[in-house]
């Protein structure tokens, strides 16, 4: 759930990408706060970054759910392996799309990281490329804005100087097109399917004509707290099973109904002809 990794200055070493450190810290303690802080929004006035120079504000990402990483681009692995692991799962979802249903930012909490170390560390992932148009990688411009918003949404990160180490949770957080936290999950726990689901969860039950089959998928799974991911509900697979068999045998009647009074009709009319 939580990734211990280096730090590097600017004008360290290169990085050394997707190596994953080791650490001794219970990751449970970096966990985010999902009771306190889901529904938090981080303020639309903040001024990011981008890789181009680019300076935009979070509130322009509204409109789409936003997968958002916190990360920092002079990592010595945690930190690729967090963002290489979002990018391979793109692979496999295959029910809503980036651009089209959501947006992905990555976003350093760095101080210290530049345009150099953005796009050292972009160029690292070696994004496919109809994900790499919907990705972006930004740092804050203002340092105070780092501090407050990720401490609005519940990431915690600590430096360590004796260690030269950053610890922070590895985890993908969903805000809805209002620009709410919606969800939190963890790098290591999930799967396509449960981004999907996250995903149609940021939505917030916008969606068109076209999508009601996956709002149906949608409406059979449920966050679990405990397991940290998207599980199949009961409740809910036996009350659609119900629905569909009371449907059925409601249309079944009709149908059979209509048939057994044309039956009636046409025997009547055979009998009266055959007089």
């Amino acid at each position: 759930m939580a990734a211990l990794v280096s730090l590097a200055t600017p004008e360290s070493a290169q990085a050394q990408y997707f190596r994953r450190p080791v650490s001794q810290v219970d990751p449970k303690i970096m966990m985010i706060d999902e009771k306190t802080h889901l529904g938090s929004k981080i303020a639309p006035e903040t001024v990011l970054v981008d890789q181009d120079g680019r300076e935009f504000t979070w509130g322009e990402m509204a409109g789409k759910p936003v997968i958002l990483v916190l990360s920092y681009f002079t990592c010595d692995g945690s930190c690729s392996l967090i963002n290489s692991t979002l990018a391979g799962l793109m692979k496999d979802v295959r029910i809503v799309k980036p651009g089209d249903d959501f947006k992905i930012v990555t976003v350093s909490f760095d101080r210290h990281d530049n345009l150099k170390t953005t796009g050292a560390f972009r160029e690292h992932l070696k994004l496919a490329g109809d994900l790499a148009p919907h990705w972006t990688f930004a740092t804050f411009k203002n340092e105070d804005d780092l501090k407050a918003e990720t401490e609005r949404i519940g990431f915690k990160f600590f430096w360590s100087p004796e260690d030269r180490i950053f610890l922070h949770p590895g985890a993908f957080l969903f805000f809805g097109p209002d620009g709410r936290l919606v969800r939190v999950l963890y790098q290591e726990e999930v799967d396509a399917r449960d981004v999907e689901l996250a995903v149609l969860d940021a939505k917030q039950n916008n969606f068109r004509p076209h999508e009601i089959l996956t709002l149906a998928l949608s409406l059979c799974y449920s966050y679990s707290y405990h397991d940290g991911r998207y599980v199949l509900s009961i409740p809910m697979i036996v009350g659609f099973g119900s629905l569909i068999l009371g449907l059925t045998t409601l249309f079944g009647s009709i149908a059979y109904y209509k048939i057994a009074k044309r039956t009636k009709r046409t025997g009547e009319g055979h009998y009266a002809q055959a007089i």
